[in-house]
């Protein structure tokens, strides 16, 4: 995401959009049991890990109370029900009767190979039938467990009530939550301004533009790992939203994972060839990954389709510079300076280059216009230049 702008445009879209989504489908103040999730072929705490993460993905809904699964054990116990293992729809009815429960569900993760499987059945309480099967796949095994059980979660809510919420009282009526974000956003408190969107993606669980709109707040607020989850989630229910491509990948790239980073930058870039930034990641991870012809390309490429945009200049320049090629260092470090006359780095690098280069005298001018500019730069071309 670059910055402000893009999350500022996406939420005036927002605005006009979210806002005249359908209603519920069930009645508000519902009260759910959620069965500890059998693990199989896998580790036992897989399953008690996906279960809790659907909890807590519920709980966080206004209009859902969640039994306490203590509670839940209890009354299994007093009425000699076997909870452990259950997979009968019958025993899930009677216990959710026992509890004052309207639906249960009941849910497992399973292993195959590779392949991580979380499925899970909505139980309603009062007829005995299952309403509705949901399931979601990882092919990246445990690595994914998080957004499997939270994407399974998010599935399961949008079912139970609605991809978006009817109008409540003040304090918790849609607006109110949008309102709020938007305005601790435009303040540029984005930490504050985070609960509220998190709020929202609870009431529309499967808006990608939400999803989003957090994961942006996430990454502006170096939270990589939280970014990463909520880009990942607005891909699962936007798979051409280019830009949330494109942050799946950022976050990966900061996380410091180049190889991970790789493919969904190149779907952003299939959705959209012209997204510079995407094309500036892929250069920096081919440049991490040693592969310095192919981080050339890209770079190149970001600057022909951007002309202004700086970072290219900087990552190529740079490139240029560690591989003994001065000369076409000082070249494209010029172009980026008739830009950005003013930005040290670009100056720094152009000294070093005029230095590698032998022109002593150009290096020494950037040393001029650098001490202006940034000392601490200064200081460290002044150091690479020959003593007298």
């Amino acid at each position: 995401m670059n910055g402000r702008r893009n999350i500022s445009a996406f939420s005036v879209l927002m605005m006009l959009t979210l806002l005249a989504l359908p209603g519920r489908a069930f009645a508000a103040s519902m009260i759910v049991a959620v069965q500890p999730f059998l693990a199989q072929g896998t580790s036992f705490h897989l399953g008690a890990t996906v279960g809790d993460i659907v909890s807590t993905s519920l709980a966080g809904n206004r209009d859902i109370t969640l039994v306490e699964r203590s509670r839940l054990a209890e009354v299994a116990r007093q009425q000699r029900l076997a909870m452990s293992g259950v997979v009968e729809t019958a025993t899930a009815a009677k216990a959710g009767k026992l509890v004052g429960a309207r639906y249960f569900i009941l849910g497992a993760v399973s292993r195959f190979g590779a392949l991580l499987v979380a499925t899970a059945r909505l139980v309603d309480v009062e007829s005995g039938r299952v309403l509705a099967s949901f399931e979601r796949t990882s092919k990246q095994g445990e690595d994914e467990t998080t957004l499997v059980s939270r994407n399974l979660a998010s599935d399961i809510l949008a079912f139970i009530s609605g991809d978006a919420p009817a109008p409540g009282d003040p304090t918790s009526d849609y607006k109110y939550y949008l309102y709020e974000a938007l305005g601790y956003y435009n303040l540029g408190e984005y930490r504050k301004s985070l609960p509220f969107w998190e709020k929202m993606t609870q009431l529309s669980p499967r808006n990608g533009l939400l999803r989003f709109i957090v994961a942006g707040l996430h990454f502006q607020t170096k939270r990589y790992s939280d970014a990463l989850l909520a880009a990942q989630q607005a891909v699962t229910w936007e798979p051409s939203f280019a830009e949330a491509h494109l942050l799946v990948g950022k976050a990966y790239f900061l996380l410091g994972d180049n190889h991970k980073a790789t493919p969904p930058l190149d779907k952003a870039l299939e959705l959209d060839p012209q997204l510079v930034e995407a094309l500036f990641l892929k250069g920096s991870a081919f440049k991490n990954r040693k592969r310095v012809e192919e981080a050339a390309d890209y770079f190149l490429e970001a600057i022909q389709i951007d002309q202004t945009y700086i970072p290219a200049y900087l990552a190529l320049g740079q490139l240029l510079l560690e591989n003994g090629a001065a000369d076409e260092a000082a070249g494209i470090l010029l172009s980026g300076l008739r830009l950005q006359p003013n930005n040290g780095n670009l100056r720094f690098l152009l000294g070093a280059a005029q230095i590698m280069r032998g022109n002593l005298q150009g290096a020494k001018e950037q040393l001029s216009a650098l001490k202006t500019i940034d000392a601490a730069l200064a200081k460290k071309l002044e150091d690479l230049l020959p003593k007298q």
